[in-house]
């Protein structure tokens, strides 16, 4: 085990490209290594304990709330909560044992009656985790992988969240669960950032607040330094402890961001333009 420990640790000095190794060699020398070796064991630690009670809850938990609970709306509001529950025990832990810290402020922005398109960059891993921990009662799409993963399976569809598989469906679903007084969470990057990208929304986040009609309720998430970014393995740690910081900006019509008179392709590309440079703005 600590043959493979520091082999791990020693790939995340050397495994970089050239022009970032200076950076990287002079953060290590700077860094506490005792603080950095708790934080590996914790992380890993962290991630084990995740993975084992998701495998409980779809094996046990979810298929017996299927099968006692007959209301489909009932057992979706308990699963939810139930995710809610446990994604909220994994950011306390991680930051209880000093893996992570994070903050969220904004969340009497979050309507009760539901309706609102919930819109967040999407810098990290767990970025979801952490958004499900606080909006326990939203909806928002998973990939279909997702879905037909047998140990995630009875967890995504007793919640009733929205899989891809469909994309000609995808836009049609979302605006009829905003309709009905939900609150939708989408990420508009579609996949985590890149830090050595500039940010790009697809149109499609932008299409379904236009056609909807729902406000939009901007997130803005930031972690420094980096962590579980595009491409990061797990086990690639910061020299510090890394922060979330999850801001929840007011909501706004659609009618906010771009003017009336527009057709819709005209309308679509606006608003994504205008969230665009919402985003910027808060990140920079």
């Amino acid at each position: 085990m600590i043959s493979v420990t520091w082999a791990l640790w020693n790939g995340l000095v050397f495994s970089a490209p050239h022009h970032q190794q200076n950076s990287i060699a002079t953060a290590h020398t700077t860094m506490n290594p005792l603080n950095y070796a708790w934080r590996f064991v914790g992380t890993s630690l962290l991630w084990f304990f995740f993975g084992a009670i998701g495998v409980l809850l779809s094996v046990f938990v979810f298929p017996l709330l299927f099968l006692f609970v007959r209301s489909p709306d009932r057992r979706q509001v308990i699963a939810r909560k139930i995710i809610a529950a446990t994604f909220s025990a994994f950011m306390n832990g991680g930051q209880r044992v000093g893996v992570f810290s994070y903050r969220v402020t904004g969340l009497q922005h979050l309507a009760a009656h539901g309706g609102q398109l919930i819109l967040a960059n999407h810098p990290t891993l767990i970025d979801v985790v952490l958004l499900l921990s606080v909006l326990k009662q939203v909806d928002c799409v998973v990939k279909d992988a997702v879905v037909r993963n047998p140990f995630m399976r009875a967890s995504v569809t007793t919640a009733n969240y929205i899989s891809n598989r469909e994309p000609g469906e995808l836009l049609d679903v979302c605006v009829k669960r905003l309709q009905s007084r939900t609150n939708l969470l989408l990420f508009p990057e579609g996949t985590r950032t890149r830090e050595d990208h500039a940010l790009e929304f697809k149109l499609g986040a932008a299409e379904v607040a236009i056609r909807a009609g729902a406000p939009i309720l901007p997130v803005i998430i930031e972690c420094k330094p980096s962590f579980l970014g595009k491409h990061d393995p797990w086990y690639r740690i910061p020299p510090a402890r890394p922060h979330f910081e999850v801001t929840i900006l007011p909501p706004a019509p659609v009618a906010h961001y771009v003017p009336e008179g527009l057709n819709r392709r005209e309308k679509r590309h606006r608003l994504n333009d205008a969230l665009v440079s919402l985003f910027e703005a808060e990140l920079s």
